[in-house]
């Protein structure tokens, strides 16, 4: 039926077909013999892909090649210097957030040493008479908005005499 020499004709040419197609089917840069690596594009990768490919697989990224090893010790370079960015700022907000909280109690000392002063002054006896007396002076100037004229005479009568009081303090 097949003799022998049909069958090795045969086989040749499909192998030979075989050989053609696998070579048009191949792009430029393999066409030439050895199968080149992969060349995987950036804009096409998912972060799972990216994850799975080996340090050496070829990117390209930005009309460049690169392999994942590069993209990775890049982005960690810029992790480092990021972090390194971030020390700085902190050590530089601590030290004037120190100076600023110095500054802060030096001012409330000085309030402090101002209240105990002026708290000091006031449990004098001479302090408490004028404080009395320019309540009453307060309650005098309330009452003359609305009294009579008779009872105006009265109260400038007695305003007259708190303010003799008061100069005699020495206020």
């Amino acid at each position: 039926m097949f003799a022998p020499r049909k069958i090795v004709c045969s086989t040749t040419v499909v192998l030979a077909l075989g050989l053609i197609v696998n070579a048009v089917g191949r792009p430029p840069a393999e066409a030439g013999g050895a199968p080149g690596p992969q060349v995987l594009r950036a804009d096409q990768l998912t972060k799972q892909q990216f994850r799975a490919a080996p340090d050496s697989a070829a990117i390209e990224f930005r009309g460049q090649r690169v392999t994942k090893a590069q993209i990775r010790a890049r982005a960690a370079q810029k992790a480092h210097e990021g972090m390194a960015k971030v020390e700085v700022a902190v050590r530089q907000e601590r030290a004037r957030f120190e100076q600023e909280q110095a500054k802060l109690h030096a001012d409330n000392a000085k309030v402090q040493a101002e209240l105990a002063r002026l708290r000091q002054a006031r449990a004098t006896p001479q302090a408490r008479q004028v404080d009395a007396i320019e309540q009453e002076a307060a309650q005098l100037f309330e009452r003359s908005k609305r009294a009579s004229p008779a009872d105006r005479a009265q109260i400038e009568q007695r305003a007259s005499q708190l303010l003799q009081q008061l100069q005699q303090l020495g206020r």
